[in-house]
């Protein structure tokens, strides 16, 4: 009984502190801020159908930008739930060295990465600002 109520109190805190954004759409949308939130897209008000918004080399820098954000905000709650995991694996070990062991090794796994997803975010952020040639503040946005 004191362990279903562990085992829900910590499924319930997961899902509360997750990063939740504003929109799901949001999330999903790689085209988010692009030259017209999606270039080479055909306007169809007009009786052609002709492409009026051609992809420059800076919105594909924005559409990799988009995409590993997306990917970071997935990694981080898959991330916790692990710790989470490692900790039930830790309180469910009565003794049993082996539990302990593989909840302390999950924890850890768990934490480095953690750390070596913001270390790869970092790099790849400061690669495409220089890549768009205007670094600016902040940091993770790109303009050109």
């Amino acid at each position: 009984c004191k362990m279903k109520r562990i085992l829900i109190a910590a499924i319930l805190i997961t899902i509360f502190y997750l990063p939740i954004s504003a929109s799901a759409a949001d999330i999903l949308n790689i085209w988010k801020d692009t030259s017209g939130d999606g270039c080479n897209v055909p306007v169809r008000d007009s009786p052609t159908s002709t492409i009026t918004n051609v992809c420059t080399f800076c919105d594909g820098l924005i559409v990799i930008r988009n995409i590993i954000n997306f990917l970071f905000q997935i990694a981080i709650p898959i991330a916790v739930g692990v710790i989470v995991w490692g900790s039930i694996w830790l309180m469910t070990a009565g003794g049993n060295e082996s539990r302990v062991k593989q909840g302390h090794e999950t924890i850890t796994n768990a934490v480095f990465g953690i750390f070596i997803t913001l270390a790869a975010w970092v790099i790849i952020n400061t690669i495409l600002q220089i890549l768009s040639g205007t670094p600016s503040f902040p940091w993770s946005e790109i303009t050109c």
